[in-house]
C-alpha cells in the first residue's frame, strides 16, 4: 500500500533530464543552475532536500511568475508544459465534503466587518 498513490508522483529527474538533455540534473546542480540557495546542505537531510527540491520543481515548471497572471495555454497550467498530462495530479469530486472550518461567530463578525467597508466596496459586489 502507497501512501501517495504512483499517479500523482512526478518525477523532477526526468523533467530535468528533458529540459537540460546531457547536463548534470543533480539537486546541487539544478540549485546552481536556477539560483537556489542551497549553502545549508552541507549534509544529506530529507526535510532541507525537500525544500529544495520543492523550489526546483517550481523552477523546472514555470511556477514562478513574475506577475500573477494565472492564465492557462491549452489547458496546461502556466510555463509547466514539461509537465506531461500522465504526471499531473489527478483531481476528481471530494468523496464527501470537506465540515465548515468558519464558526456561526466569525461568520457574523465577518459580515459586520464587511458593512464597515462602505457601499462602493468591492467586496460588496461578490458577495453570495
Amino acid at each position: 500500500e502507497h501512501l501517495i498513490p504512483p499517479e500523482r508522483c512526478i518525477d523532477t529527474l526526468a523533467i530535468s533530464r528533458r529540459k537540460f538533455p546531457g547536463a548534470r540534473n543533480t539537486l546541487d546542480a539544478l540549485c546552481a543552475r536556477f539560483g537556489i540557495d542551497n549553502s545549508a546542505r552541507d549534509l544529506h537531510g530529507a526535510l532541507l532536500d525537500a525544500e529544495l527540491l520543492a523550489e526546483v520543481y517550481l523552477e523546472l515548471t514555470g511556477g514562478r511568475q513574475i506577475g500573477l497572471s494565472l492564465a492557462t495555454s491549452g489547458g496546461l497550467p502556466a510555463g509547466g508544459a514539461e509537465q506531461t498530462a500522465a504526471a499531473a495530479p489527478r483531481h476528481g469530486a471530494r468523496p464527501a465534503p470537506l465540515p465548515p472550518r468558519l464558526s456561526e461567530e466569525k461568520r457574523k463578525a465577518h459580515a459586520a466587518f464587511v458593512e464597515t467597508l462602505g457601499e462602493d466596496a468591492l467586496w460588496k459586489k461578490y458577495e453570495g
